[in-house]
């Protein structure tokens, strides 16, 4: 858990490499209407080619990257508080 004083930080793309562990890579990072991170990660695995959306303590896997992106349409927003 982290704390934060003052201001909540404000996540950009460049912070992806926080998000990458173990097998999977972070590719792309949203939000949620509350503004809490949304992880889209590859996994790095050739035998198991997935991807993952992971938000709140939910985690979602598809086979390619348009069904995830697909999945986060209409539920998330970039971190810039646009709709996806």
């Amino acid at each position: 858990m982290k704390i934060f004083y003052g201001t909540k930080p404000k996540l950009t793309q460049k912070d992806r490499s926080m998000f990458s562990r173990g097998k999977y890579e972070c590719k792309a990072l949203l939000q949620t209407r509350k503004g809490d991170p949304v992880i889209i990660s590859k996994c790095e695995n050739t035998d198991y080619p997935a991807w993952r959306v992971e938000y709140n303590f939910s985690c979602v896997v598809f086979n390619t990257y348009d069904e995830a992106l697909a999945f986060c349409k209409g539920r998330f927003m970039d971190l810039d508080g646009k709709a996806v």
